[in-house]
């Protein structure tokens, strides 16, 4: 456990000096595609375990990996985009959203891995990998860069990206409110 930790603190403290540079979504996106590389390695070390010996030290590996990618990837970063993709007004409460989701899909993996793991057996990593890839297909053609973007920009783009009509314009102001009378 206190290796998790270690491991856990170091990766945060790289991703300190790398978010700048390498970008939000481009750390997502590997996040998400380590973790499922981990998650895959975790199944084929589970389903070998009783053949092959060593296979228990190649799931400590992917173990190790997973938390690691997990610290450079979805784990903070989507906390940097939420900051990023709403402006001053609607943040609170789009911060109110996004943790309320983080805990209930904690909550759920929390209760129910248990019973997965007794349903898949060694397999129970298969659901998380196909998970993941949903997550880094959605994460690549829907959420935006948003290093080194203002506010505006990042709304222009997905006003250009919905298919609204060029001619109409929006102000910025409109997207200050997450209200029902809201034109977006």
């Amino acid at each position: 456990m206190a290796g998790c930790a270690i491991l856990m603190t170091i990766a945060l403290a790289l991703l300190l000096f790398v978010v700048e540079r390498a970008g939000r979504r481009s750390l997502h996106l590997l996040g998400l595609l380590g973790m499922a590389g981990c998650a895959i390695l975790m199944t084929i070390a589970l389903a070998l375990l009783e053949k092959v010996a060593w296979m228990s030290y190649v799931s400590i590996v992917a173990i190790f990996g997973f938390v690691a990618f997990f610290e450079m990837g979805p784990g903070p970063i989507p906390w940097f985009i939420v900051a990023e993709l709403f402006s001053q007004g609607p943040r609170p409460s789009a911060f109110a959203v996004a943790g309320f989701s983080n805990w209930t899909a904690n909550f759920i993996v929390g209760m129910g891995f248990q019973y997965l793991a007794e349903l898949c057996g060694a397999y129970v990593f298969v659901i998380f990998t196909v998970l993941l890839l949903g997550f880094f297909v959605f994460t690549y053609f829907k959420v935006p860069e948003t290093k080194g973007r203002t506010f505006d920009e990042i709304s222009a783009g997905f006003r250009q990206g919905s298919g609204s009509n060029p001619s109409e314009k929006h102000s910025p102001e409109e997207l200050n409110s997450l209200g029902a009378d809201s034109q977006l």
